[in-house]
């Protein structure tokens, strides 16, 4: 139950703050940032660590471009503070929540009045625009929060946030037949190890491609894997283990030979949604006969719809889907995008921040 006594709030606190001018990433004391409007101030318990925050670190996509000094957007924790126009009715001292990507949409534009409000050209990012959660307190606006399922765990949640719902929104628009067989190139990383198991719990067959991740795909439900690097011909290879090609394609991992790829395997009428974003431009090598005589399908998507985020996190909820992750410290920020980008995680990165 949320507490009715007001936590106190230090005037100062730790942040991991990213130096405007070297861009390295240190643990500092800033001031406690203060609800305004609809704001609420959420104490951060976990944050996970994503690869979007490694491209605002490394401010290497020109549509990614913050304009703030600390990142994080997978934030679980408590309020701890209401702004002035914060519903008190249904938003409490105490209450456990979820910062997360999308901070605020104006909920009135053309995307977000049909369904698209993660496309919102007026949303406010977090760790973007709206300082992030690498740090021991964060702002989460009251008019777009979500409630953490209380029988879920902080650090467990915190991957749900972000990339859990972006899979599982990849596979809802995907609108695959259940025993569709769904590849998933990166699936051993932060999104496509959720990704494998959010398919198999959805009723479809994933085939996990990665380098060196064969443990962690079959041990979460993959029926097959592939070794990218290990095996000569991967298209090949798809289109032999599924009997003619992929009904869908997660590409999870951040690589434009990924993406080639997957245009190649899909069968007939199937589809490839877009996901990871290689650090350079990676055209996709497909042409009009691709769509006209396949009937391919290629699609995209980032993040999720507050619904979309309930209903990805009620998985975690009914214990279909278990993230799995390692702790790291909020001094660890930096390692953790260095080890992000060298492709060397296996599963959720998270900060214990308290």
């Amino acid at each position: 139950m949320p507490s009715a006594e007001p936590t106190p709030i230090p005037p100062q606190s730790l942040a991991a703050v990213q130096d405007a001018k070297t861009k390295e990433i240190s643990t500092t004391l800033r001031e406690t940032p203060t609800p305004t409007s609809s704001q609420v101030l959420v104490k951060v318990k976990y944050t996970g660590v994503c690869a979007s925050d490694l491209h605002l670190a490394r401010r290497d996509l020109p549509y990614l471009q913050p304009s703030v000094s600390i990142g994080g957007h997978e934030g679980t924790g408590t309020i701890v503070s209401l702004g002035p126009d914060a519903d008190s009715e249904v938003w409490q001292v105490g209450d456990r929540v979820a910062v997360r990507w999308l901070h605020k949409v104006c909920k009135l534009c053309e995307p977000c009045t049909t369904g698209h409000e993660n496309l919102c050209p007026n949303r406010k990012i977090t760790g973007k625009d709206i300082e992030g959660c690498f740090a021991q307190y964060a702002l989460a606006d009251s008019h777009y929060l979500v409630r953490l399922p209380e029988n879920v765990k902080d650090a467990e949640a915190a991957p749900i946030l972000c990339a859990g719902v972006t899979v599982y929104k990849a596979l809802k628009i995907a609108d695959l037949r259940k025993g569709s067989w769904v590849a998933i190139p990166g699936g051993g990383g932060g999104l496509g190890h959720l990704a494998i198991q959010y398919a198999k719990a959805m009723g479809f067959r994933p085939l996990a491609l990665d380098v060196g991740k064969r443990g962690i795909c079959m041990k979460l439900g993959a029926e097959a894997y592939i070794d990218v690097v290990e095996v000569p011909d991967a298209v090949a290879e798809v289109i032999k283990i599924t009997e003619g090609g992929a009904h869908g394609a997660l590409v999870c991992a951040s690589s434009g030979r990924a993406y080639a790829d997957a245009v190649k395997y899909l069968r007939r009428a199937g589809t490839c949604v877009c996901i990871g974003l290689p650090p350079k431009a990676s055209p996709i090598p497909v042409i009009p006969e691709d769509f006209i005589a396949r009937g391919i399908k290629l699609m995209g998507t980032s993040t999720g719809t507050l619904e979309d985020t309930e209903e990805a996190l009620q998985f975690l909820a009914r214990k279909e889907i278990k993230p799995q992750i390692v702790e790291r410290g909020l001094g660890e920020v930096s390692l953790v995008l260095e080890e992000i980008e060298g492709a060397k995680v296996e599963g959720r990165i998270v900060i214990k921040v308290e």
